[in-house]
């Protein structure tokens, strides 16, 4: 069952996630980031064998391997033991994804390596493709062992005038009133290092419905991170959500 979960209901869920999270926002410009597929994963610290250069590594397009990771730059990530961190301090920011993820930043560069790879989560490129179209800076998704999907988008907005908790919260409400939602579930995060907020839904219809986790922080110069996680295993998205948007570190001004 969980195979019928098509990529048309995939697909069309990160559109909707995106209006549900940050449709009239500016999103944060993408700086030049080049996409980086370290052998074997690596553990996202080091920047692999590099040798401080700052350019891609030659080769490795023939299969997209389990993350993909830049220099940190300062920027640690306070990963579970096993997750992959992906620290991104071009863009101002870092996450940690499960053991066994693919990620890969949301950069033309990125993209079009993606043509050249072989993503082993089912229709992977083409949803980094929708969430691109949709301002996201990084996309992942892993495939659980019943065929389940789940994966998370993160994207920014400068700008947003939102200066504390409450006026996250009313932010997030207004969203979701643009998103079509007219009784939007909105819970403030208690003891979270950012001003943050979460908001609940479900995408797709009938038997294919998955379960979504926006939750939107409050970073440095006002800017309004949103960490978009959804999965097809409604009885562990709550922890997985809560999981990865922990691992979120933001560049300090």
């Amino acid at each position: 069952m969980a195979r019928l979960r098509t990529f048309t209901r995939r697909l069309a869920a990160l559109p909707l996630r995106a209006r549900a999270a940050l449709a009239a926002a500016v999103v944060l410009a993408i700086v030049a980031v080049l996409l980086l597929v370290v052998p074997g994963g690596g553990d996202g610290t080091d920047g692999g064998d590099r040798g401080g250069d700052d350019t891609a590594v030659e080769g490795g397009t023939d299969a997209l391997l389990p993350s993909t990771t830049l220099r940190t730059g300062g920027i640690e990530v306070d990963a579970p033991e096993g997750w992959q961190a992906i620290p991104l301090p071009a863009l101002g920011f870092g996450i940690a994804v499960p053991p066994g993820w693919e990620t890969t930043v949301l950069s033309p560069e990125a993209l079009a390596a993606l043509s050249n790879a072989s993503p082993e989560v089912p229709d992977f490129a083409e949803n980094a493709h929708a969430a691109a179209g949709e301002g996201g800076l990084v996309y992942g998704a892993g495939e659980d062992e019943a065929g389940g999907i789940s994966d998370v988008m993160v994207r920014a907005a400068p700008e947003s005038g939102v200066t504390d908790t409450a006026g996250l919260e009313a932010y997030a409400g207004e969203l979701a009133a643009q998103a079509g939602r007219s009784d939007p579930q909105i819970d403030v995060v208690e003891d979270a290092a950012h001003p943050s907020v979460r908001l609940r839904f479900r995408v797709g219809a009938g038997d294919e419905v998955a379960e979504g986790t926006e939750t939107l922080v409050l970073g440095p110069e006002g800017i309004v991170w949103s960490i978009i996680v959804t999965s097809d295993d409604a009885a562990n998205h709550d922890d997985l959500a809560t999981a990865i948007t922990d691992t979120l570190t933001l560049a300090e001004s």
